[in-house]
C-alpha cells in the first residue's frame, strides 16, 4: 500500500455536463462517466455528478479543494477545504503564519448570501428574494440552474465548431486523352481544427491542424499559429481567444505543442453572443486557410509584433 495523500482540486465539479455522455462521447471513443452517487446526498442534482474521491475515502487520505469563484463570481477568491480533522488542524496552523485568511469583505458577502443576515439588526440581505439566505436548498438550486445555462451555451458553441471544422476548396486537374486535354475541378475537404466536447467547466479547447494549412511548409508552425491568433482579432472577426502557450506548464511544452491550442470560453456572455462569437471564429479560421501568400503572412506578423519580422529569417524561407 502506498502511504500517500490525495489532493482533489476540482473547481468545476458542480459544472458537469451529463448530456455529453451521449452520442458526442461515443463518436469520440471516450469512456462514459459514472452517473450515480455511491450514497445519496438528498439532492438529485448532486447525485447526478461524478462522485468525489471523498465518497470512497476510508482512511482520511483525501483533501478536497472547492471554490466559490466558479459558481458565484470570478472575483470571489474564496474556497473551502474538506479533509480529516488532523489535516485541517495542520492547514489552519500554516494559514495562521502565512496568508492568515482570505479577504474578510469577500467572506462576509458570501456568508450573508448563503445564510442571510445574522439578526434583525443587520441591514444586509441574503441571496433569497425574501432577504434570507439561500441555505443548502437554494444553493443547490442555483448550482443546477448555472450548470444548465453553461451546458446550453457549450452545446451552442460546440455545435457551430463541429459544423465548421472543415474547409472546402477546389483543385484543377487535367487528363490528356488522345489529342485532347480534359480538365475538371476536384473538391478538397481539409480539417482545420479538432476539439473534444467538454464534460464540464467553462471552456472548449481547440487544436489547430497547422500542418493542413497551405503555408505550413513555408512558415514555422508557432508563427503560423500566432498569425491566426492575430487574424482572428481583426475585422470582421473580432474574436479574442486564449493561446495554449499561456497554460503550458513548461517552456518546452509551450514551444513543442502549446502554440497549436486555443481556449474558447462560453460562460462569460449571453447565448446570443456565444453563437455570434462562435460563427466569427469559424469564419476567421476559414478565411485564414485561404491565405496562401507568404508575403501577406509576413506583413500580418510584422505589423502586429514589437520587433517586426526579418526577411532573412529562415522560418520564412
Amino acid at each position: 500500500m502506498f502511504d500517500i495523500i490525495i489532493i482533489e482540486d476540482d473547481p468545476y465539479w458542480f459544472l458537469q455536463f451529463p448530456s455529453v455522455a451521449g452520442p458526442n462521447v461515443i463518436q469520440r471513443y471516450l469512456p462514459k462517466p459514472l452517473s450515480k452517487a455511491i450514497k445519496s446526498s438528498g439532492f438529485d442534482f448532486l447525485d447526478s455528478l461524478i462522485p468525489s474521491y471523498l465518497s470512497i475515502d476510508i482512511d482520511g487520505r483525501v483533501v478536497r479543494l472547492d471554490t466559490f469563484s466558479k459558481s458565484i463570481s470570478p472575483g470571489c477568491r474564496l474556497g473551502w477545504i474538506t479533509a480529516q480533522p488532523a489535516l485541517v488542524d495542520r492547514i489552519l496552523r500554516i494559514t495562521e503564519i502565512s496568508t492568515q485568511q482570505p479577504s474578510g469583505f469577500v467572506q462576509s458577502i458570501v456568508a450573508e448570501h448563503l445564510i442571510g443576515p445574522c439578526d434583525s439588526r443587520d441591514g444586509g440581505r441574503g441571496g433569497g428574494r425574501d432577504g434570507k439566505g439561500w441555505a443548502v436548498e437554494g444553493w443547490v438550486r442555483w448550482l443546477a440552474g448555472l450548470r444548465g445555462t453553461y451546458e446550453r451555451r457549450m452545446h451552442k458553441m460546440c455545435g457551430i465548431l463541429e459544423e465548421g471544422k472543415y474547409s472546402l476548396g477546389s483543385t484543377d486537374l487535367c487528363n490528356k486523352v488522345g489529342t485532347t486535354t480534359e480538365s475538371w475541378n476536384a473538391i478538397n475537404k481539409v480539417q482545420m481544427y479538432n476539439f473534444i466536447w467538454p464534460r464540464g467547466g467553462m471552456f472548449v479547447w481547440v487544436e489547430i491542424n497547422l500542418s493542413a494549412h497551405p503555408l505550413h511548409a513555408k512558415i514555422e508552425p508557432s508563427k503560423l499559429s500566432h498569425a491566426l491568433w492575430l487574424h482572428l482579432t481583426t475585422k470582421p472577426h473580432l474574436v479574442l481567444v486564449a493561446p495554449g502557450t499561456l497554460f503550458s506548464a513548461t517552456t518546452e511544452l509551450a514551444e513543442r505543442r502549446g502554440f497549436a491550442f486555443y481556449r474558447l470560453c462560453f460562460a462569460a456572455v449571453e447565448d446570443s453572443e456565444v453563437e455570434l462569437a462562435s460563427h466569427r471564429f469559424v469564419q476567421g479560421v476559414n478565411s485564414f486557410w485561404e491565405k496562401n501568400d507568404p508575403d501577406e503572412m509576413k506583413k500580418l506578423l510584422g505589423a502586429n509584433t514589437s520587433d517586426g519580422y526579418d526577411a532573412k529569417d529562415p522560418i520564412y524561407s
